[in-house]
């Protein structure tokens, strides 16, 4: 039994994540097998819950009850699954929160001035700061004394150049903090500890990870370090996702504004939680229940995506001067068969040869032997990531 556990809770815009760590775990520079691992989430109109212990045993569990209170699901992970568990005292919990703005660029424990000065950044990432936030608040009242850290998505970008940062607006602005960010750089900085026994030297070279999920973006790398990444100042940009626009004319924005006099409340629901998978299917944000339909707007929304995936790596590949390997990460990005085999085939021109049955059967490589760049479908981490840093923080 570990004498202490790091807890590791993932408040996202549709879900829950949590996992737990023994302590003397995560004292390597590798990701550390989870003791506990689940997440809790809404498919079909029911809130599941699943999890996965030590052994690998997997158990589920659906209620009818919405979800979206954290205190109340953190007591459930507690109370049903942790303490049951015999994992020991809980030594911290690790958050994500999504944006630490221009003073945040690496994990940080959070204490009042901290937790004031995240809650400042909630307009630059209106679905997920609040839930990271309140995961923080539950946490913080049901373990009293227990050290809370804050681990960032934007932080893994902090090595892009200044460049690559700016928009062209006027000075002032950027350095008021108006620049791009990046973000779900937990996510590639886990894909980032994977690359090395896949690549070999190639893992230094450039790689493109499409985190592929509700969110979307992908990131570029050189030498294992984020050199550029399709969202922007919010996670707002770049990809279509499953209700966000992505990239979008500012121009549109402007004539809805000043043509058709919509408020900008109106204009971020719209863009936020409106758009994107479900706005061109007019059926649903889930990729499952799209790929599933027979509905013409379903297979539409489907092609808008993809496309969204091809044309920006093609952006990213020129970016960080070439292709040496693609990964696919995230809920789609590892369980679509059909959006990575669209992807692949589209392009072919970069040198990527699928391996349709691969790819079918889920395999990690779906590339096949020969194709000069290779292209694998990876399960992310982020937890994992959450506790290497929490640890560091501890120690």
């Amino acid at each position: 039994m570990p004498e202490s556990t790091l807890l590791c809770l993932n408040s996202g815009s549709a879900s829950l994540k949590f996992a737990a760590f023994d302590l003397a775990d995560c004292r390597a520079a590798t990701l550390p097998p989870a003791r506990l691992r689940g997440m809790i989430e809404t498919h079909d109109g029911h809130t599941i819950l699943q999890w996965t212990d030590a052994q690998g045993q997997s158990q589920r569990s659906m209620s009818d009850e919405p979800r979206g209170d954290i205190d109340a699901e953190l007591g459930i992970v507690l109370d049903r699954l942790v303490l049951p568990a015999g994992l020991g005292r809980i030594a911290a919990v690790a958050h994500r929160i999504v944006h630490g703005g221009t003073l945040y660029t690496s994990a940080q424990s959070i204490d009042t001035e901290v937790r004031r000065q995240l809650d400042a950044l909630r307009s630059l990432a209106p679905l997920h700061q609040g839930p990271g936030l309140e995961g923080v608040d539950a946490a913080t009242a049901r373990l009293p004394g227990v050290p809370q850290v804050a681990c960032f998505d934007t932080a893994f970008h902090a090595t892009q150049s200044e460049a690559e940062r700016r928009y062209a607006i006027p000075r002032d602005l950027h350095d008021r903090g108006f620049k791009r960010y990046g973000f779900h750089g937990l996510s590639y900085d886990a894909i980032n500890h994977k690359l090395p026994p896949l690549l070999g030297e190639h893992a230094a070279g450039a790689v493109v990870i499409a985190h592929l999920g509700g969110g979307s973006s992908l990131c570029g790398l050189r030498e294992r370090r984020s050199v550029t990444t399709s969202m922007g100042f919010t996670a707002l940009d770049g990809l279509v996702m499953s209700t966000r626009c992505g990239a979008i004319d500012p121009g549109l924005v402007l004539h809805w504004i000043t043509e058709e006099h919509r408020d900008a409340a109106e204009i971020t629901r719209m863009l936020y939680r409106e758009s994107g998978l479900l706005g061109v299917s007019g059926l649903s944000a889930d990729m499952r229940v799209l790929e599933a339909s027979d509905s013409p707007q379903a297979s539409e929304a489907i092609a808008v995506f993809t496309r969204s995936v091809v044309r920006n790596i093609g952006a990213v590949a020129a970016e960080i001067g070439g292709l040496d390997a693609l990964v696919f990460t995230g809920g789609i990005g590892t369980h679509s068969a059909r959006v990575r085999a669209a992807v692949c085939d589209a392009l072919g021109w970069l040198g990527i040869a699928l391996d349709p049955t691969a790819n079918a059967a889920g395999a990690a490589r779906i590339t096949r032997d020969a194709s000069p760049v290779a292209a694998f479908a990876l399960p992310t981490d982020e937890e994992g990531v959450m506790a290497l840093q929490a640890a560091a923080i501890l120690r």
